[in-house]
């Protein structure tokens, strides 16, 4: 796609920490984009491994490298934020890719919603060789208030939001504080600006990359963040967080359970079912994610492998 005069300028954000092993393809994925007017900034967080030597390989007109001590992905993405430039922010994390049109697609639904804030799409899982895994996740249509995206947090990925610049600065911008669930703060603090100003695009237009070094194993200090992400969300709309606190915290247990299981610790997975259904148990029951989850979680302590394996395809889980 040809540069067009007046065409919104997107920031592409990419934060570095050892990447070297799907930095090129993330980085060739949006190279490759059919539209062309953004900038790439990769911040690398103080890699000790070869990544600088790929970003050397694409340092040029489009990218651009900030470089800071080892201090975090949030704190990295907040340097990339300051250097920014564009209209619109779009984010990648290093072992994530794009769709050839994901940025069109979201560039052409931004412009002709100024209403909206924030978009984020759909995503397909992919193993360390970019092959799909065949995992489904629920997709969600339409557009989000701050009430539902408390309450079941679908955006799921940071790699597949583009999202105003204005209203990311609006917000307060990232939140070092929140190491690990920067995303979720932020993004739950775009939603407060305004009334179901985010939406969903409903499209795969990026593939999420699974493998053993992610930061969602350490699933203790993301439930201990997630808490911390509460009482901030409390201070900023108190009776909304009030209203919808045990069925947002009964959904997030399932999310933690799912991850203990991921790492076969079914006795703690069990742990954050039964906490999910303490915490709301109508909404609890209501939803068969909880049941799937629950179900699987009980298979790996008391079933044979084969029978377990069936389950956990039902459920929609995966173990590396």
């Amino acid at each position: 796609m040809a540069e067009l005069p007046g065409e919104p300028l997107v920031s592409v954000i990419m934060c570095v920490y050892n990447g070297q092993e799907f930095l090129g393809a993330a980085l060739d994925s949006v190279c490759a984009q059919t539209y062309n007017h953004f900038e790439l900034i990769a911040v690398d967080d103080g890699s000790t491994d070869a990544s600088a030597a790929v970003l050397s390989r694409f340092v040029g007109s489009r990218l651009r490298v900030l470089r800071q001590p080892n201090r975090g992905a949030a704190m990295a993405l907040h340097l990339g934020l300051k250097a920014a430039r564009g209209d619109y922010v779009a984010f990648l994390d290093q072992d994530d890719v794009w769709e050839k049109d994901k940025l069109a697609v979201h560039v052409d639904w931004l412009t002709s919603r100024p209403e909206i804030d924030l978009t984020f799409s759909w995503f397909r899982f992919v193993d360390r060789a970019g092959r799909d895994i065949g995992l489904r996740r629920k997709r969600f249509f339409g557009r989000l208030d701050f009430r539902s995206l408390l309450t079941d947090f679908v955006i799921g990925a940071t790699s597949n939001v583009v999202a105003r610049r204005s209203a990311i600065e609006r917000a307060g911008s990232v939140d070092p504080d929140f190491p690990r669930l920067y995303d979720v703060d932020l993004f739950l603090r775009i939603a407060l600006l305004a009334r179901r100003n985010i939406e969903a695009i409903p499209r795969a237009l990026a593939m999420y990359r699974r493998h053993g070094q992610q930061i969602s194993h350490d699933f203790n200090a993301l439930q201990n963040e997630w808490e911390r992400v509460i009482i901030k969300m409390a201070q900023l709309a108190p009776e909304v967080v009030a209203s919808v606190r045990g069925h947002a915290r009964s959904n997030a247990s399932r999310y933690f359970a799912r991850l203990a299981y991921e790492d076969r610790e079914y006795r703690q997975a069990l742990g954050f079912v039964a906490r999910g259904f303490t915490s709301s148990p109508a909404h609890f029951l209501a939803d068969w994610r909880n049941w799937s989850t629950g179900a699987a979680c009980l298979a790996g302590l008391l079933l044979a492998p084969e029978w377990h394996r069936r389950l956990e395809r039902l459920a929609g889980l995966r173990r590396e």
